[in-house]
């Protein structure tokens, strides 16, 4: 059994006096005590969980690069004039992540970029530029939102390159690389894929259906190469607009069911949800119920590695804050509690002024089949006061999209045997050497729009 099959074990409660060290910050204490234990032999649920928590104690630091004069000497290089007071203000409500580490504070390496992401006048502060590129994305999808109405679809034919390189110091020359690499697959809204060129020559390429689409590449290189991909599709957007009163009064019982370790029907998710649907019995207005309340309660933020995380979902609703992923996981495991099927998709969005990785969900209603429900966009227009958009995200997506994986946690084919940078999911890709998996911060990775282009 590989450690990606071991990541089920992750639901299963520590020791408790290795949880006291690790909550305590001392991680080195921590993992000598998880030594011992697996010294000593345990149950295969608990070895599983101990030697993946053994990993998440070697990294997690790495996401926590900051004391607090370097956290707040970072923010004070664009805004001179932050406060000690405005820094205590925003960590208070929850707004800057940190960690205890040998009984000091250590701060999220991206908790500045949170900070300009979901307050304008921070953005302002720090760079008049990002709160006008704001400004633009925003009227950008309210045009592409107006003519999806008005047109009833849009279609884009989208040229993209995506690629990875291991950091320098990560590098062995002469050893057998893995490296994965996702590329679209034919699944609503992505159509006519075409991979056009790589620059190795593949070992292997996933059928047009896979769970979660690659290219892999097997190589053992002298130098030190970046791996790509390039690819072109079709993006197809119909606009839907369901009406409640024509659900079915039968629906289907599939994908429904929990998966470990994230989702799970916890208690406290079971009672949320119990709160949020109140008695709402029309399947279609409980999703809408779910949607609602993520897409105003639950504030973005970046989040450290999937991996470094105790039951997303549950994280996401006691903390109230998640990106994109973090939040799709909630409203999948809400619907399903409900007896509603949903489902992850992910990929890009691929837009022609940007892209990047992305997450969303979608769940199913019959008659009207699979809809999608883009959380974190909708959330976005919620900030923005833009409710004709957040609600155009329940139930429709725009046509910027490149759709790579639509099961979480599914597993990557050939079997990575290294422990995956993300073991649920696969937007930028992965890579191992001699069978030893690379964490994120190991690798860079890159997307270049190529072209993209309305279709008549």
């Amino acid at each position: 059994m590989t450690l990606n099959d071991k990541i089920k074990y992750l639901s299963t409660p520590l020791p408790e006096d290795i949880q006291s060290c690790i909550q305590s910050g001392f991680f080195d204490q921590a993992i000598s005590l998880i030594d011992s234990r697996l010294a000593s032999g345990c149950p295969e649920a608990l070895q599983g969980r101990l030697e993946l928590e053994k990993i998440r104690l070697i990294h997690l630091p790495e996401d926590f690069p900051y004391s607090y004069p370097q956290a707040l000497a970072l923010i004070r290089d664009t805004i001179p004039s932050f406060t000690e007071e405005e820094f205590r203000t925003l960590e208070t409500a929850g707004r800057i992540d940190f960690i205890f580490l040998n009984g000091e504070k250590r701060y999220f390496h991206r908790f500045f970029e949170t900070l300009t992401a979901t307050h304008p006048d921070i953005a302002a502060r720090s760079n008049p530029a990002l709160a006008a590129e704001s400004a633009r994305t925003a009227e950008f999808r309210r045009e592409t939102i107006r003519q999806l109405k008005e047109k009833g679809s849009l279609q884009y034919h989208i040229h993209i390159q995506a690629g990875l390189e291991v950091k320098e110091g990560y590098f062995r020359p002469g050893r057998e690389m893995v490296v994965h690499l996702p590329v679209p697959k034919e699944e609503y809204p992505s159509s006519n894929v075409r991979i056009l060129r790589t620059s190795h020559i593949p070992s292997s390429l996933e059928p047009v259906h896979a769970p979660a689409r690659t290219v892999s590449f097997r190589e053992k290189l002298m130098e030190n190469e970046g791996f790509w991909v390039e690819y072109e599709y079709d993006s197809t957007i119909r606009y839907q607009q369901p009406d409640p009163a024509l659900v079915s009064s039968e629906q289907p019982d599939f994908e429904i069911q929990e998966l470990l370790p994230h989702i799970q029907f916890t208690p406290f998710l079971r009672s949320l949800a119990a709160d949020i649907i109140g008695e709402e019995t029309n399947p279609l207005e409980k999703a809408r119920r779910s949607y609602d309340y993520i897409t105003t309660a639950i504030k973005y933020s970046y989040m450290k590695e999937y991996f470094m995380l105790q039951c997303i979902p549950e994280y996401c609703a006691v903390n109230r804050k998640g990106d994109c992923g973090v939040q799709a996981l909630l409203f999948i495991t809400l619907c399903r509690i409900a007896g509603i099927p949903a489902r992850w998709q992910s990929g890009l969005s691929a837009t022609p002024d940007s892209i990047g990785p992305h997450d969303w969900a979608q769940f199913y209603i019959a008659p009207f089949g699979w809809l999608h429900a883009d959380l974190s966009f909708g959330g976005s227009a919620f900030r923005a006061g833009d409710e004709e958009r957040r609600r155009f995200y329940f139930c429709n997506l725009d046509p910027f999209r490149m759709v790579a994986n639509t099961e979480f946690q599914a597993p990557l084919s050939p079997v990575k045997q290294g422990l995956r940078a993300d073991p649920y999911d696969n937007q930028v890709g992965e890579c191992e050497i001699d069978g030893i998996g690379l964490y994120g911060t190991q690798f860079d990775y890159y997307h270049k729009m190529i072209d993209i282009h309305p279709i008549p």
